[in-house]
């Protein structure tokens, strides 16, 4: 398989139930633990039932029912503090036990690991804490782990420290309102990132 699904101009996976992929169908289903299972029906369920109708926010509350969870965590960027106070009030209303740890957690000293500064002239600029987020919920003895606005790269060391599934519910964008797609959107973007299309003015 080319794994250039982007660039297909039918989509017959989608469309017409074609495999292109040339996997045989034990091999696919062999892919998914039991719990995997689980968690897919559940997705299923939540997309089945309100398709188009709610929210991401509220999505991720669906999900969590249906799984069962009890317990969930959310790791944040501190400049989604405000953000971070409205969607804990969220899910505490909707009865989870929801734990949330801001990005600057322990104020490690940057200085610390040599890293760049984004205020170099202060002699103490606290580094973002991704692995110690995760460290803290999992004690928390989180069951679905939420990140919501964490930096590049800080997201993905958060994601592969997480002892459990994790989903996405803000993605950072400072330049765009936390909507990367913005840039795909809009003209503007498009023009200045090279992207506009052949005769597109």
């Amino acid at each position: 398989m080319k794994a250039d699904c982007a660039n297909c101009r039918t989509h017959a996976c989608y469309t017409k139930g074609v495999n292109c992929t040339g996997l045989e169908r034990e091999e696919i289903l062999s892919a998914y633990s039991e719990e995997d299972r689980r968690i897919m029906k559940a997705a299923a369920y939540v997309e089945g039932t309100f398709y188009s109708n709610i929210t991401r926010l509220q999505e991720t509350a669906e999900f969590a029912k249906a799984m069962g969870y009890k317990k969930l965590g959310m790791a944040f960027c501190i400049g989604l503090n405000a953000e971070a106070r409205i969607i804990a009030r969220y899910y505490q209303q909707q009865g989870f036990d929801f734990y949330s740890v801001c990005c600057k957690t322990c104020s490690f000293n940057k200085k610390e690991l040599d890293l760049k500064q984004v205020k170099p002239e202060l002699a103490h600029e606290a580094m973002c804490n991704p692995k110690i987020q995760a460290k803290i919920l999992a004690d928390k003895g989180t069951e679905l782990f939420i990140s919501c606005g964490l930096c590049v790269g800080h997201d993905a060391l958060f994601n592969a420290a997480c002892p459990g599934p994790v989903t996405a519910l803000v993605v950072k964008d400072r330049l765009l309102a936390h909507n990367p797609l913005g840039a795909v959107y809009s003209r503007y973007w498009k023009k200045k990132l090279n992207l506009l299309d052949e005769g597109e003015v």
